[in-house]
């Protein structure tokens, strides 16, 4: 008799599904890392996040090739170094990371030197020999001539490293993506739906920046007539359209047979109501501000 109660128990300890957590997200990372304490992108922004409850993050990174002519990558979110530096030019024509201004993209934080790429991987190497992986999300933002061979160079340094089970890229432009694709087909890539851009404002949101031809930006006045569903192996959705069209997820996950769907923040500095956070329940990645990360660590904490 005791041995059938046990059966029972065990049976129905493996069938039925027990949650934890108050939200059962896969994970959530912190977007150009903790930037409430330090610059985008900058070690102390990536560093702080990498030791907190959620030790996932978000990075931007450019190409850039150093003065002995090897490249070596850039972290940084804009091609120009206007908004991030106050300096006229572009990341690509510089090539001592010395001789670059230092990052101030917010004026309130103190500014931070540049680092590459390779310090990135390292810092991310350290963290993996302290008992942390975390997940990375590569957001190349290379709008060059050398986008293409950056995205390759990308590919292969996450083969070097070994890191293809758990960073992946993005990006906005195609030649990145197939870059990274044609030197390590085992890595992640995928695009990104979003509707504050001039070019996806004219875009049906099941499609991304990557689905976009030759043929379809010439005809950008008639909707982008010659677009083509290029296969993702992720997809990242700007969060106000996701609570827009939740079904969304659906789509992308049963249609486009993406493997998993993220969400970026895109107003800041406003908390999710727990509707919102419902929503986001589906989705398997989440690329947080400050503001939500400490929602979302209270969440899991409770």
């Amino acid at each position: 008799m005791k041995k059938n109660k046990l059966l029972i128990l065990l049976i129905a300890f493996l069938v039925i599904p027990i949650n934890v957590l108050a939200f059962d997200f896969p994970a959530a990372g912190w977007h150009r890392g903790d930037v409430s304490v330090a610059q985008e992108n900058s070690r102390r922004a990536i560093m702080k996040a990498l030791k907190s409850s959620s030790p996932n993050i978000e990075v931007d990174i450019l190409d850039f090739i150093d003065v002995k002519g090897q490249r070596v990558g850039l972290l940084a979110h804009d091609y120009e170094t206007d908004r991030i530096t106050g300096t006229k030019g572009k990341f690509i024509d510089y090539h001592e990371i010395s001789k670059l201004s230092k990052n101030s993209a917010n004026p309130n934080l103190s500014p931070e030197p540049f680092i590459t790429v390779i310090d990135l991987f390292d810092i991310i190497e350290k963290s993996k020999q302290d008992g942390i992986t975390p997940l990375v999300s590569l957001d190349m933002k290379e709008e060059g001539n050398s986008g293409e061979e950056f995205g390759k160079w990308v590919g292969d340094r996450i083969k070097e490293y070994g890191f293809q089970e758990h960073v992946f890229a993005s990006s906005f432009y195609k030649s990145n993506v197939i870059g990274v694709e044609a030197t390590c087909p085992e890595c992640m890539t995928g695009g990104l739906v979003f509707n504050d851009h001039w070019a996806l404002k004219h875009l049906d949101y099941h499609h991304t920046s990557l689905d976009l031809t030759g043929v379809s930006n010439i005809t950008f006045f008639l909707g982008f007539i010659g677009k083509k569903e290029v296969p993702h192996d992720f997809v990242l959705i700007q969060d106000d359209i996701l609570f827009l069209q939740p079904d969304l997820v659906e789509f992308w996950k049963n249609v486009r047979k993406v493997k998993f769907v993220g969400i970026f923040v895109y107003k800041k500095e406003r908390p999710y109501t727990e509707e919102e956070w419902q929503k986001l329940e589906k989705i398997d990645w989440l690329e947080l501000e400050p503001l939500q990360m400490h929602q979302y660590i209270q969440n899991i904490n409770k």
